[in-house]
């Protein structure tokens, strides 16, 4: 075991003499200078190359951000136009039925689904079609004309 240390220290001490030598003389110094900047050269391309694929993605989520904008907008302008057909349609079956006050059951029901569409997509600010719904709500539901229809 003694004999593998003193192995050991005998290259630990030729190896120091050859680092200081190197470290001392004019070309050790080169080659060690040679050495870092391969390393060097090689982290500065990985950077370089980093930078490229990070300004890629920056350029891609900003492409992306403004077609979610765009299309965040287009789905206002949709419900905009979706509330405005819900008011229509109350507002048609209001003054088809308005004279009698009765309405028939599948019209009552397709004011009540439109009413809740209305609700989802408006802004709330219109009462005009809450009013005609809450108004409609009180009529009597005419069940004589399709007797087989029956309530959900």
């Amino acid at each position: 075991m003694e004999i593998i240390k003193n192995i050991a220290a005998i290259i630990g001490c030729i190896l120091s003499v050859a680092s200081f030598i190197t470290l001392c003389t004019k070309g050790g110094r080169k080659f060690i200078g040679k050495v870092i900047k391969m390393n060097t050269k090689e982290l500065e391309e990985m950077n370089r190359q980093q930078n490229n694929t990070i300004n890629d993605i920056k350029e891609s989520l900003d492409n992306l951000s403004n077609k979610i904008e765009s299309l965040c907008n287009q789905v206002g302008i949709l419900e905009g136009i979706s509330s405005q057909q819900c008011r229509d349609v109350i507002k048609n079956i209001y003054y088809k039925y308005h004279v009698t006050k009765k309405i028939p059951l599948y019209e009552r029901k397709t004011i009540d689904k439109t009413y809740a569409n209305y609700q989802r997509c408006s802004d709330g600010k219109n009462t005009y079609a809450t009013l005609l719904y809450n108004e409609i709500c009180k009529w009597e539901i005419d069940t004589a004309s399709f007797p087989e229809l029956e309530e959900d």
